[in-house]
């Protein structure tokens, strides 16, 4: 959580700021995260609700949330795809007065994965791992703690959500800093 609380002004700074504009590998990293919180939204208003199963049915929970990470695979291919079509057509209108190679070689070079990239990615996963490995460990001392195994589970799910977030907010703060000092 300390994580979240240290870099999210930060991004929100950077993003606010008119005369720069955000990379690309920051923008999709952000789609990303929104239809990540919209189906842990989504999630968390099905295990509230009355269809959701009983809370000691263990199996029933599993069942659901393997349901719920194939729908978030799913959705997150088809944002990714939606998000590249969505910046190609962007490309071709903002810079349309250029031919087709100069658009390709535009994109493409937005596109393409360097080293820095590659090391961004490298850091920002290790962040969300520790967030996640924090989580597995709260959950384990719940259940040393007399908590419901349901109570555990949804620790660890919840954790690795938020693990995920913070790989997020870590690289886009990453890279919009980055692209600032050069």
């Amino acid at each position: 959580m300390l994580i979240i609380y240290y870099y999210t002004p930060k991004i929100l700074n950077l993003a606010q700021k008119e005369t720069e504009i955000m990379s690309y590998k920051s923008k999709k990293m952000i789609a990303s995260m929104a239809a990540a919180a919209a189906l842990l939204i989504a999630y968390i208003v099905y295990a509230l609700s009355d269809k959701a199963p009983q809370t000691d049915d263990l199996k029933a929970w599993a069942i659901a949330m393997l349901v719920f990470i194939g729908i978030s695979v799913v959705a997150m291919i088809v944002i990714q795809i939606l998000f590249h079509i969505t910046f190609a057509i962007g490309i071709e209108i903002k810079e349309g007065n250029r031919d087709k190679k100069a658009l390709k070689r535009l994109f493409d070079s937005e596109t393409v994965e360097d080293e820095r990239d590659k090391l961004i990615e490298m850091k920002s996963a290790k962040a969300g791992y520790m967030v996640g490995g924090a989580g597995f460990i709260v959950a384990l001392i719940a259940l040393v703690a007399g908590q419901p195994a349901l109570f555990a589970i949804h620790i660890v799910f919840g954790a690795f959500f938020i693990g995920s977030a913070v790989e997020g907010i870590a690289g886009v703060w990453q890279y919009e800093r980055g692209v600032r000092n050069g």
